[in-house]
């Protein structure tokens, strides 16, 4: 009797399962309060039904444009609005509070380095604001400005990098595909780094992504220093668990002048991989003038459609043409081909 009680409870849990929402409802759902979404979905399944007045939920499914009140001689019913009409005015209202939602994170920005600038100018004689020099003991935050800062540069990043055997991966960081060919890259680091075959493939990838390598015998930590914005010097060799993120312009103006006299006698890092000149002119050479009048309109953000305009093609003429430019610059994504072109300097 308890064993076909049991059964007869899970058949019962079963026949009342909820059934699994649709992406639609899963949208909704996620949008909007649950007693909304409840009465929305109710209202599409009776197709209109009376009005409760005051009721704060039926308030909103108006407000929200998801349901509008018909008036006829007999009564006022709420009737729901299409779910697809629904959906993309629910969408545009999510659009236009991510609009206001980057507006106020703008404005934040703003009040930051306006901050920043009382911060430098209201200082008494002889301090020292410690926005110009900050002690960094968090691995992550360390870990995260060694190989984004480079993102971040205008006209010059200078780099050392310091042998860590006991690194799983060495990682030199790579320039934004994006950035202008006229900015310079420099990484030194010792023979030792570049013997290590983990730090030889992190150099040649570098070499790749267009930094300047050269090696010095010696060197005390590793330390970058972008433009003359910021530096970053490492309290130990390998800069892991300490560093100190320095934006004074003295210091700045220092390091700098101590990186360029190491650069001016260290040896340059030759691999038999072609550099990025060298490379671009390999590609142009086999790149036919269709390809790179294509690749030009690709990198301006022109779709397929509006290219094979441009040029009098057909747009499956033109998918051909981007496929073979995405295999010689070796590029998973059409994204990624014309950066790579960007970087690589074929567009002049």
């Amino acid at each position: 009797m308890v064993g076909d009680a049991v059964v007869a409870n899970m058949s019962l849990g079963q026949r009342f399962q909820e059934p699994e929402l649709s992406e639609h409802e899963k949208l909704f759902r996620g949008l909007l309060p649950g007693p909304v979404a409840d009465a929305y979905f109710e209202l599409v399944g009776l197709g209109q039904r009376a009005v409760s007045e005051l009721d704060p939920v039926d308030e909103e499914l108006v407000t929200r444009q998801l349901a509008y009140l018909h008036r006829s001689h007999a009564a006022v019913t709420l009737r729901p609005i299409d779910p697809l009409i629904a959906t993309t005015g629910l969408l545009s209202q999510v659009q236009d509070e991510l609009a206001r939602q980057q507006e106020r994170l703008v404005q934040g920005y703003v009040a930051a380095a306006e901050l920043h600038q009382r911060q430098l100018h209201d200082k008494q004689p002889g301090e020292v604001p410690s926005v110009l020099a900050q002690v960094l003991t968090d691995r992550d935050e360390i870990a995260e400005r060694w190989l984004t800062s480079i993102h971040t540069v205008q006209c010059t990043y200078r780099s050392i990098a310091v042998h860590d055997p006991d690194q799983a991966a060495p990682v030199l960081p790579s320039p934004l595909a994006s950035q202008c060919a006229s900015m310079v890259f420099r990484e030194l680091c010792t023979p030792e780094f570049l013997a290590d075959p983990r730090g030889a493939e992190a150099v040649r990838a570098a070499v790749e992504a267009g930094i300047e390598v050269r090696t010095v015998p010696t060197l005390p930590a590793r330390m970058l220093v972008v433009d003359d914005h910021f530096a970053l010097v490492a309290l130990v060799p390998t800069g892991d668990s300490g560093a100190v993120l320095v934006r004074s312009p003295v210091m700045i103006a220092a390091l700098t002048q101590y990186y360029d006299r190491l650069w001016a006698a260290a040896t340059p890092v030759a691999t038999s991989t072609p550099g990025p000149v060298r490379r671009a002119q390999q590609v142009m050479r086999e790149l036919g003038a269709t390809e790179r009048e294509v690749l030009a309109l690709l990198v301006h953000g022109l779709k397929d459609e509006a290219i094979a305009r441009n040029l009098s093609l057909s747009v499956r003429t033109v998918r051909r043409h981007i496929a073979t430019v995405m295999e010689f610059v070796d590029a998973p994504t059409r994204f990624a081909a014309g950066a790579a072109a960007q970087r690589l300097g074929l567009l002049g």
